[in-house]
């Protein structure tokens, strides 16, 4: 430990005394260590950091998989219990579902977002209020009979004033007064992935709270997810197999409303957060971490470079301590002691860096109608703990070449001052050399990564939405049920406020529609039959996604009516049920035919045909890169308006609008909330977010791995102008000119550019084809980019090359001849 200590004063000392190439190296492995962590913290977030509960590894997410639904994890009501009493495997399994609510107050309504939740739920999470109670089993027996709420901290604070007897008091939801029975712990935000949710209520106030009858009853709904707690020493493959037998039973039991190819597993709370996208979030994250990785590896190259410079500069002091009887073992121990403290000081200020990083990564999320956890990229324990790693490592592996090379020269002629570290005989392909090749070769793979994503960005933000109204849009959304209005009276506010909003000066056309395209929720109805046609027995059918809009919803959007007509008054309660479908739907049920006039059946049970009227152009709805799919629109005043979003197309900037339209919404009704109000661009940000991260991110550590490797090429030229100054003088007075010297010295530098862009470019093409599930409408290899990547890295390390190779021109011959 003395020696230790020792070694680190000592390294501290040198440090000091090199400032220059201390602060260089610190900021070198600062950028690099800062990139990682940032990153780090982003796939933390959304692969590693579990749910903040005891014991998150004991949670599990049950999924039922079919031939026609694929992976699923929404449950029908009536399944959750039976997989809920007949598993053998899980201490606890709870059921949970998003809900929408308006908080009242007298003179105002805002619409805030909870869970409906089984009874069980904080008992098998363990969270502990940290005022009042959770539920009691008997508030989660009767439908609708306990009336009972726990709220968030956040909305404690912010709504609630903090108030210290809160528990025992009453709020209004959805115009139903609920008793506070408790406040759950601040570091609990709900079981929904980067949600903050402000409340739960027991799941028998679900049907009272969404006034959706019978949901607790029909066992083809499904709208819940499931989470269980394993039992000790149960293992993940055996509570699949025993979900799997379940399934196979409810098949038998119920088979008017499974498919027979059903079966279920268990998937890993973190694995189940996105269903089928897990495998495309763990490869975005591995190529997002291999990206920064490789920055390390340049920044660490670099520093690797700027060691070995200084252990040809300090080859007399080394000399000198192994003739006075110093072990290799001992030099090498301190020199890595430096080299660790070098990388600790560039850990430390990569960690500032990285703070800053996260904060410009939050304003990446989009807009959403939901509350994102505040912290969501926030560094935290796991993120250090990699820092510290991180710093140790490239101490230890990238000072290991450095210090190993430093601690054997040859004393004898060094001492004599005959000989530096490097012999007379000139190797073609040395460490310093090896170094630059891989720096220039990583540079071009992290900067076709870059181009790939920035042109995959483009095409994503130029990609045909279905919809040509994409600029001066607002978006508003209201839910008249959330205060009270039945059916009858949704429809005639929505159908006021839709009248009056167009009436407005400024506004070109207004509609409504229950979802809006591109957005973070979608609705699909299912079976789809074609009049006369059965289900197979044991098919699940066509499930296909829907909305229900109102008249002028296709103008105001601007998507093209292929065939038929939109809706109008014609299409209302008690007429002949209507829908307009998308020409992917029509080419799916009617290939080669017209649809206008057909009939479908939605639902194995339904009696009541509904007529095709109209045929519009196929769209994107869930993500810009998704496949065409089929796609279909109820009339609103036939089936229900509930919960409904205000398209508003304005002839200048729709935001100078939106305290007209508000105003005008609540003089119908002062209580009546408007929310998620946006304009069509910030609605976008939700089918952007993607691919606009990951073109700003790589671009940005594109930058960094060009500058890096422009230093690191800069550095060995100046290094080798230095070592050759009196070859160079020797030449010069032979007769050489200065053109033969820039010539010599530029083409050294070249021949490891061109040999790093070679390699780089084999390693691009290999790295590329693992981009391809996250590109848009662009190829991985990309002629382009590979082209113009490779040109952009030769001019920049052109430049690099030249300012040391002027300076060797400039070399006076008789200085030169005298050089030591």
């Amino acid at each position: 430990m003395h020696t230790f200590l020792q070694d680190l004063r000592y390294g501290a000392r040198t440090l000091g005394n090199n400032l220059g190439v201390t602060v260089v190296a610190v900021i070198t492995l600062a950028l690099g260590i800062g990139a990682n962590t940032a990153i780090f913290s982003g796939v933390s977030a959304f692969i590693f950091r579990p749910m903040p509960v005891p014991h998150p590894e004991e949670l599990v997410r049950p999924v039922e998989t079919t031939e026609d639904r694929g992976v699923a994890d929404e449950f029908s009501y009536p399944d959750y219990v039976d997989y809920r009493d007949q598993n053998s495997v899980f201490s606890g399994v709870i059921a949970e579902n998003m809900v929408q609510a308006a908080i009242g107050t007298e003179t105002d309504s805002d619409v805030i977002w909870g869970q409906v939740v089984s009874g069980n739920y904080f008992d098998v999470l363990r969270v502990t209020p940290v005022m009042g109670r959770t539920f009691s089993p008997e508030e989660d027996s009767t439908p609708g009979a306990h009336p009972v709420v726990v709220i968030s901290y956040s909305l404690w604070q912010r709504r609630l004033g903090s108030d210290s007897q809160i528990v025992g008091k009453t709020i209004q939801l959805n115009g139903r007064t609920y008793n506070v029975i408790g406040v759950a712990p601040p570091s609990f935000k709900g079981s929904k992935f980067a949600l903050a949710l402000d409340f739960w209520v027991p799941m028998m106030m679900v049907e009272d709270l969404t006034r959706s009858p019978n949901l607790l009853k029909e066992r083809d709904s499904h709208w819940m997810n499931i989470v269980a707690r394993l039992k000790p020493g149960v293992s993940l493959d055996q509570a699949t197999a025993d979900l799997a037998i379940i399934a196979r039973r409810l098949n038998q039991t119920y088979p008017d409303y499974r498919a027979s190819t059903t079966s279920a597993a268990a998937l890993t709370e973190l694995d189940g957060r996105f269903e089928e996208a897990a495998a495309l979030m763990k490869s975005g994250a591995a190529i997002a971490m291999s990206i920064v990785g490789l920055v390390l590896v340049i920044a660490c190259a670099n520093v690797a470079n700027l060691l070995l410079a200084r252990a040809a500069a300090r080859r007399k002091e080394i000399g000198i301590r192994l003739a006075l009887g110093a072990s290799r073992a001992r030099l090498i121990r301190q020199l890595l002691t430096e080299n660790i403290l070098l990388s600790l000081l560039g850990g430390g200020l990569g960690l500032l860096l990285a703070y800053w990083l996260t904060f410009l990564m939050q304003g990446f999320i989009p807009v959403l109608q939901y509350n994102v956890v505040s912290d969501f990229f926030a560094i935290d324990s796991r993120a250090l703990i990699f820092t510290l790693v991180v710093s140790l490592l490239t101490g230890l592996v990238f000072g290991l070449a450095p210090a190993w090379y430093a601690s054997k020269p040859e004393v004898v002629p060094i001492l004599k001052g005959e000989l530096s570290f490097e012999t007379g005989k000139r190797r073609r392909l040395t460490l310093r050399n090896s170094l630059v090749i891989a720096q220039v070769a990583l540079s071009l793979v992290v900067l076709v990564c870059a181009g790939l994503f920035v042109r995959s960005f483009r095409n994503a933000q130029r990609m045909d939405p279905g919809f040509g109204a994409t600029q001066n849009v607002l978006l508003l959304s209201v839910n008249p049920e959330l205060i009270g209005y039945d059916e009858t009276q949704s429809k005639d506010f929505v159908r006021s406020a839709v009248e009056g909003v167009k009436a407005l000066p400024g506004v070109e056309a207004v509609s409504a529609a229950r979802l809006p395209p591109l957005g973070d929720s979608s609705n699909s109805s299912g079976p789809i039959l074609k009049e006369g046609e059965t289900l197979v027995r044991g098919s699940a059918g066509r499930n296909i996604m829907n909305t229900s809009i109102t008249p002028g919803y296709f103008q105001t959007l601007q998507i093209p009516i292929i065939e038929g007509r939109d809706f109008d008054d014609r299409d209302r309660r008690g007429s002949q049920r209507t829908i307009i479908i998308n020409q992917r739907m029509a080419q799916m049920l009617w290939p080669g035919e017209s649809a206008i006039g057909k009939r479908i059946l939605v639902g194995t049970d339904s009696h009541d045909p509904i007529e095709v009227v109209g045929v519009v152009k196929t769209g994107k709805y869930r993500s810009l890169s998704e496949d065409p799919k089929p796609f279909y629109y109820y009339a609103a005043m036939q089936r229900g308006a509930a919960g409904m979003t205000l398209f508003v197309r304005t002839a200048g900037d729709p935001r100078t609008l939106v305290a007209l339209i508000r105003g005008y919404i609540q003089s119908l009704d002062r209580h009546m909330p408007v929310f998620a109000v946006k304009t069509m661009s910030e609605h976008m940000t939700w089918a952007l977010w993607a691919p606009r991260m990951a073109a700003s991110l790589s671009v940005a550590f594109g930058i960094v791995a060009l500058l890096l490797s422009a230093v690191g090429l800069y550095s060995v030229m100046a290094y080798v102008v230095t070592q050759r100054t009196r070859e160079i003088g020797i030449r010069m007075a032979l007769g050489a000119q200065r053109r033969d010297v820039l010539r010599l010295m530029t083409r050294y530098g070249m021949v490891l550019a061109v040999i790093g862009v070679g390699i780089g470019l084999l390693l691009a093409a290999v790295l590329a084809r693992a981009l391809s599930s996250l590109l848009i409408g662009i190829s991985v290899y990309d002629l382009t980019i590979f082209v113009i990547v490779p040109v952009l890295l030769t001019i920049v390390a052109v430049a690099a090359c030249l300012l040391p190779a002027r300076r060797a021109t400039r070399v006076d011959p008789l200085v030169a001849l005298r050089y030591e």
